[in-house]
């Protein structure tokens, strides 16, 4: 006798085995994702300010990086018609309206008008922090010193100090 497949115990036996992995995994991962999600947005603000940083000096102008704190977006352009530090007409937009993570928010930035700008020489015009969080109280940032140099930065005490990671 030819019998190929699988009893009816088999088949409760291994759905049983697979709802009590679910009933273990599902909870971690949703604690898992809100910090997944603060970081991913930390990268990315940190990955378009070196490309803005970059770009400074490729294109021997001034980028500037826009933060809105209303809408949790940034943007990024080239200053190359008047040095005012402003969106111009015929200025390249290399990012317009960028936005995060859904559920994470720019909460404050100690920049000056909640921008800074890279030189041609790759040196920070405006210098401070971009901090952010997200709903399960995750704190992390983004700091930006006058040399140019780019860090994220994190709090354990809801942005009461902050330590570079």
């Amino acid at each position: 006798m030819n019998n190929k497949g699988f009893t009816l115990a088999e088949v409760l036996v291994t759905i049983g085995i697979l709802g009590i992995m679910a009933a273990i995994s599902i909870p971690s991962y949703f604690s898992w994702l809100p910090k997944h999600k603060l970081k991913t947005s930390v990268r990315q603000i940190y990955d378009d300010l070196n490309l803005a940083k970059m770009l400074a000096v490729k294109n021997n102008t001034n980028a500037v990086v826009k933060f809105s704190t209303l809408n949790n977006s940034y943007s990024i352009f080239l200053d190359t018609k008047v040095a005012n530090f402003s969106l111009d007409a015929g200025e390249p937009e290399i990012r317009k309206g960028a936005t995060l993570e859904k559920d994470v928010n720019i909460y404050q930035t100690t920049l000056t008008s909640n921008s800074c700008a890279f030189n041609n020489r790759a040196l920070a015009v405006n210098t401070g922090q971009i901090y952010m969080t997200s709903p399960s109280g995750l704190y992390m940032g983004v700091d930006l010193n006058a040399a140019g140099n780019i860090s994220i930065i994190t709090s354990n005490d809801h942005g009461g100090t902050w330590k570079f990671d």
